[in-house]
């Protein structure tokens, strides 16, 4: 699913964000429920598209994928329809009668009569076809029980409140039966929309077919979780641009998933008659004793992603280590910098930086009283596209980003942004999105908050998520290879965004890429290396 241009509009939303303008239609929005109610409410009360047409379009496309999957070659297995009260339950029953159309056997459970006009009026006209139970009943458990596919359609995206009483039993049951395969429309039933929360109880499904456009709330855990494998089917609802304007957020530009073409675009490229230079100088600022590894794996994630050159600046002790791991990397030290840095080694490591195209700065440095003003001089004084991670971030005050003239990345995962905005980590896990737009704006950086499906967030206002949740990368280096990607990216002339949307892209998929081919590889940080090639072959 790609996005669409209305023919009113010249510019992309995210026009201004320097993104290449061939790779903007790459990109696939993501709704909350109130982009998603606007988006509707456009479609039907300005453009005319009625109501039940877009409900029909939404119950043949989820048939036609249902019947892809499964019953095309199943087609004797039983098909429970669950319906609430609301349009969910509407497309439901559209659902339903389109089964019977086709001659599979389907029944529906419903919670009573539907509130909403559409959705009354496709309930009318399946009880002119098949069978229905309302919930709770004894009847209803048992159908529910016998099914060897279980629809949901009981809650959409506008479910705003905790599920209790009948609807957590109802959804419990569903549960329960764990030989059947289960179905979403749109999203999961007790998966809030917004920032994926759970109201109290969700159903877990197998597949979710999503509605024009992907959920948020699919696409982050816990939600994504209980998601399954998304589909996200056109039904002719069009873009309209206002849908993105929120009265509680300035600038705000949407949620936006990554997709291959879309990162295709944004690699740079390599002429045939390249030499190194046309590639960048990456200056790495990494590294204490005991953690000379930090340093070799951001500087060889740089080299291993393209970059020309890469100057490694780590304490004296490491120097002559790094030839013997990586003979690629170049180093230097400054002088009397023998374990760790310290704010007497600034202006040595600012003036080395000028020779370099990006820095990267923080893998492995410690945590010291000393190392503390060196990391927040290097912050207010580097001048060249600068990405900070890991103890850099520990170290850091936020308003060293706000006062940086130069274009700059930070790389936490949750912990390290709590210390650096004061929120908790549940605070920011249960809100992910909205955290990281926030932030991004108050402090003029990219930001990638690392994690499953890390979200990035542009200092205009827009929010793209990585598509990937891999286990294999909960690993220690895995943030410093990360670190050394995008740093890679900076250095070879990308800007921030660019750097960090390609380079978030490039890790995930070197880790997918590395466990499609073994399986059962446990993978370290090192193995990595071998996986940014695989992953960058998959986007030719």
């Amino acid at each position: 699913m790609s996005f669409r241009i209305e023919k009113e509009l010249t510019t992309h939303p995210l026009g201004k964000l320097g993104l290449p303008g061939n790779s903007l239609d790459k990109l696939q929005l993501l709704c909350d429920a109130r982009t998603m109610r606007e988006l509707d409410r456009n479609a039907i009360e300005n453009i005319g598209i009625p109501g039940m047409v877009l409900m029909e379009n939404a119950a043949r496309s989820f048939t036609d994928l249902l019947e892809q999957e499964i019953l095309s070659k199943n087609p004797e297995q039983m098909v429970v329809v669950c319906c609430g009260k609301g349009n969910n339950g509407g497309d439901g029953f559209a659902i339903a009668r389109h089964l019977a159309n086709r001659n599979y056997r389907v029944t529906v459970v419903h919670a009573g009569e539907a509130k909403t006009e559409d959705a009354f009026k496709n309930q009318q006209i399946w009880e002119q076809f098949g069978e229905s139970v309302s919930f709770p009943s004894s009847d209803a458990s048992r159908i529910i029980n016998s099914a060897d596919i279980l629809v949901d359609s009981i809650f959409g995206t506008g479910l705003e409140r905790e599920i209790g009483g009948a609807y957590r039993e109802w959804i419990e049951i569903i549960n329960d039966c764990n030989a059947a395969s289960k179905w979403a429309v749109d999203i999961p039933s007790g998966v809030y929309s917004d920032d994926s929360r759970i109201r109290g109880q969700a159903v877990r499904c197998d597949y979710t077919v999503s509605m024009q456009y992907g959920k948020t709330g699919c696409f982050q855990f816990p939600g994504s979780s209980l998601s399954g494998k998304i589909f996200v089917p056109d039904i002719s609802i069009p873009f309209h641009a206002d849908c993105l304007k929120n009265p509680d957020h300035e600038n705000h530009l949407g949620t936006w998933l990554s997709t291959p073409a879309f990162i295709k675009k944004l690699l740079p490229r390599r002429p045939l008659e390249s030499h190194k230079g046309d590639f960048g100088h990456l200056f790495t600022v990494c590294g204490s004793s005991g953690m000379a590894g930090a340093a070799m794996l951001a500087s060889m994630g740089a080299l291993k992603n393209g970059t020309g050159l890469v100057t490694a600046c780590v304490p004296s002790k490491l120097r002559d280590a790094l030839p013997g791991q990586a003979p690629e990397i170049m180093t230097l030290s400054p002088p009397e910098c023998l374990e760790k840095f310290e704010e007497k080694d600034s202006e040595f490591v600012i003036d080395r930086s000028h020779k370099g195209s990006a820095t990267v700065l923080g893998c492995g440095l410690g945590i010291h009283s000393r190392t503390t003003e060196f990391v927040r001089t290097l912050c207010r004084e580097i001048t060249s596209p600068l990405l900070i991670d890991a103890d850099g971030l520990n170290q850091l005050d936020p308003e060293c980003l706000i006062d940086r003239d130069s274009p700059t990345v930070i790389t936490p995962h949750p912990k390290e942004l709590s210390r650096l905005c004061g929120l908790s980590v549940s605070e920011i896990q249960e809100s992910r999105i909205e955290t990281v737009r926030a932030l991004s704006r108050e402090w003029n950086t990219v930001i990638l908050l690392k994690g499953a499906y890390s979200v990035i967030g542009a200092p205009e206002g827009a929010v793209f998520i990585n598509p990937f949740a891999n286990p294999g990368l909960a690993t220690a280096g895995s943030g410093d290879v990360l670190s050394g990607i995008i740093g890679g990216f900076l250095a070879q002339g990308l800007a921030p965004l660019q750097a960090t949307l390609a380079g978030a892209y490039l890790h995930g998929s070197a880790a997918e890429c590395l466990l499609q081919q073994e399986p059962s590889l446990i993978l370290c940080a090192s193995d990595l290396f071998r996986g940014i090639g695989m992953a960058r072959y998959q986007l030719l």
